[in-house]
């Protein structure tokens, strides 16, 4: 989890140095700068928490997971036709 999180970090500081250039991107992309590169940086976070007791009493159940998701879509047309990578990173069920 702690390298999903660091990638995160990294595609969040490329996302900031990214420019929108009107009708160059699809929508919800950015254009890299100095470039002709099309990126969207998206993805999620689930926490869920489980608490109860048990039928005896005598002891309490509970639990917590934590999953999440970093997906890097970049898009480029090149001389041949568009060229599209696809970056998925983490450990989502859904």
């Amino acid at each position: 989890m702690k390298r999903c999180f660091a990638l995160a970090l990294v595609l969040s500081g490329l996302a900031a140095t990214a420019q929108a250039q009107a009708g160059s991107c699809p929508p919800g992309f950015a254009m890299l700068q100095a470039s002709d590169t099309c990126v969207r940086i998206s993805g999620r976070v689930r926490a869920d928490a489980l608490a109860g007791s048990s039928r005896t009493r005598s002891q309490a159940s509970y639990g917590t997971q934590v999953s999440g998701r970093v997906r890097l879509d970049l898009r480029k047309q090149t001389e041949y036709g568009p060229f599209r990578a696809v970056i998925s990173v983490g450990n989502m069920g859904r």
